[in-house]
């Protein structure tokens, strides 16, 4: 069955074409489920309760999403990062136990206050494709990967398993910046489907437009934005065949249509047999919390989250 079957949206589409240098992104329009889940505004991270442990609090009627890999950095404490999604009930606290310190060496515990928000890099998301690693109490299971990440990027000369070296990066935090500011959601939409060098590397779908405001920053930027980044700095990417065309000043109407056209015909034969051949291999139940059930799939290059409402997908998070 291949990804889009297994889906089962009922009614997406796809909004003008995002394309910066080896990032484009397809931005997802579709169906609203904000009368079943929670605005994003309910959401509040509390506190690390101990080395491993988030903690939320949804202030809302309605069940709300913490989305897949989250990652919260503070200052004079451990950073944290959600291992996937998660579901916090209406007007409840949770605490997920199986979150993953991203700083080796730091102590503290975080407050609700102060914190800069992101979303894992995809490399290191890859690593909590494995469903045991995800499900284990321990906070130090990513360390490793963490530094195989960092690899060749410069960012340190000390062989350790914090995060912040690269976000903290003067160069690499103003083009993080840079890249979002290229971005910008268009209307109605839900999410993206996003593509390195014309090959795609992600798929996020939000409950709801709020939800993709409220994120796709902290996905374009520290999920997205940082991988780009990190293979630019190994060169490991190759020239994108999907850059937007440049459209000349004097270009006539006529002529700026045709250019266009042309960039979306090549998306639709180029792109969709891609996404149509990525097969899921395997599903599996993490949780179902107030109606909503959480299902892990795997393809043959990756994985992730989605989220179901009366057997409706609402929230999507895949590496591909």
């Amino acid at each position: 069955m291949n990804i889009l079957e297994a889906l089962k949206f009922k009614n997406i589409g796809a909004g003008p074409v995002q394309s910066v240098d080896e990032m484009t992104v397809v931005p997802i329009v579709g169906d609203d489920h904000s009368d079943v889940i929670s605005p994003p505004s309910s959401l509040k991270f509390e506190r690390t309760s101990n080395y491993g442990t988030m903690v939320f609090t949804n202030e809302d009627a309605e069940p709300a999403i913490v989305p897949a890999h989250y990652s919260i950095r503070g200052r004079g404490a451990q950073d944290h990062a959600m291992a996937g999604s998660g579901v916090v009930l209406a007007g409840k606290s949770k605490s997920f136990n199986n979150a993953c310190c991203v700083e080796e060496t730091q102590g503290g515990y975080l407050s609700s206050t102060g914190n800069d928000e992101d979303v894992l890099p995809i490399g290191l998301r890859r690593a909590l494709l494995n469903y045991s690693t995800r499900m284990e109490d321990h906070y130090g299971k990513l360390w490793s990967p963490i530094k195989d990440w960092l690899r060749g990027t410069g960012v340190t000369a000390r062989s350790s398993a914090h995060l912040r070296y690269f976000y903290d990066n003067k160069d690499i935090k103003a083009e993080l910046e840079h890249f979002a500011a290229e971005f910008e959601p268009v209307p109605g939409q839900i999410g993206a489907l996003i593509m390195f060098s014309g090959t795609p590397v992600g798929l996020e779908i939000m409950p709801s437009a709020d939800h993709w405001e409220a994120y796709w920053k902290q996905l374009i930027r520290g999920c997205y934005g940082a991988e780009l980044i990190r293979l630019k700095k190994l060169d490991r990417l190759q020239p994108s065949a999907l850059i937007m065309p440049e459209i000349p000043d004097a270009a006539s109407p006529d002529e700026v249509k045709d250019i266009l056209e042309s960039f979306v015909r090549q998306l639709q034969d180029d792109v969709i047999p891609l996404i149509q051949g990525i097969d899921v291999t395997g599903s599996r139940k993490i949780s179902k919390d107030g109606g909503l059930e959480t299902r892990m799939l795997t393809t043959q290059t990756g994985g992730g989250d989605v989220i179901f409402k009366d057997s409706e997908p609402i929230y999507v998070s895949l590496v591909l």
